[in-house]
């Protein structure tokens, strides 16, 4: 075996000596600034494994069935908005794209007691979370494209009222716009909410900036979804709590007079300033 074998060999030994402390419950400690545990020395352990065994190990650590500090970031202002939302407007199903671990998709399931189907693209995070949320049956989860699945959807479940949460880009993978163009070309009764948006007028609130023509603010929306009514949350960033990431809510003519009844919610503005 040569020297660079040998010391890969090593390392991966002193990587699984360190595992079963790393996943035990006293280790699992949680980052107040990002929600999520100390990562540097448990990815590495555990980048290399097949995505069946990294998230059987990952089902062991407790700290990541609250990831990014809860549902919906840890944001108790969205949180709100959603409890709101699902009182003003009987949605018979939820689809969620971009599960992660199951925080929010437990969360959803929870306040609109409606079918959620949920598509993650990270074989190993999907697998986490089909087993954690395994005991919910009104939950399906997919793996693969978030946009597959969304005309797959389309087909067969686009004539009732559907609540969209649409949190699947993350760096190269931003199919937003293709999300949103899908969806208004299928569902007339629908309201669509997308995480990591700007909020005009609060910088308080964080929101995904991808570079040229992939930042997420109202100039990212496609022209087939411009007809729906915009609106942000009313709550200000300073009073939110967790990560404090941005939304928008954009509601099908269908359903705009609905969220109007919502008062954590504002429509956009032509005062909001420009992206």
């Amino acid at each position: 075996m040569s020297a660079s074998r040998k010391a890969l060999t090593a390392d991966r030994r002193r990587d699984l000596a360190a595992l079963s402390d790393l996943t035990s419950e006293r280790r699992c400690t949680v980052s107040a600034a990002h929600g999520e545990p100390p990562r540097t020395m448990y990815e590495r352990v555990t980048t290399w494994l097949p995505a069946r065994l990294a998230a059987h190990i990952d089902l062991r650590r407790p700290c990541l069935y609250q990831s990014w500090g809860g549902p919906m970031n840890g944001q108790s202002g969205r949180q709100q908005i959603f409890r709101e939302l699902v009182k003003a407007i009987t949605f018979e199903q939820v689809v969620e794209t971009g599960t992660y671990r199951g925080t929010t998709t437990e969360f959803l399931a929870a306040i609109t007691g409606a079918p959620v189907a949920t598509v993650e693209l990270v074989d190993r995070y999907r697998l986490f979370a089909k087993a954690r949320l395994a005991a919910l049956p009104a939950v399906e989860t997919f793996g693969g494209d978030s946009r597959d699945l969304l005309r797959h959807l389309s087909l067969t479940r686009s004539r009732v009222p559907t609540l969209f949460y649409l949190d699947a880009h993350w760096r190269t993978e931003l199919p937003l716009a293709d999300e949103l163009r899908i969806i208004a070309a299928s569902w007339s009764n629908a309201v669509v909410v997308i995480d990591d948006f700007q909020v005009p007028g609060d910088r308080g609130y964080a929101f995904d900036d991808y570079g040229p023509c992939a930042a997420l603010t109202a100039a990212y929306l496609p022209d087939e979804i411009r007809t729906w009514t915009l609106l942000y949350p009313a709550v200000p960033s300073a009073a939110e709590t967790g990560q404090r990431c941005g939304a928008a809510f954009l509601a099908s003519p269908a359903l705009a007079g609905a969220t109007r009844s919502v008062t954590s919610l504002r429509a956009a503005t032509r005062a909001d300033p420009c992206p």
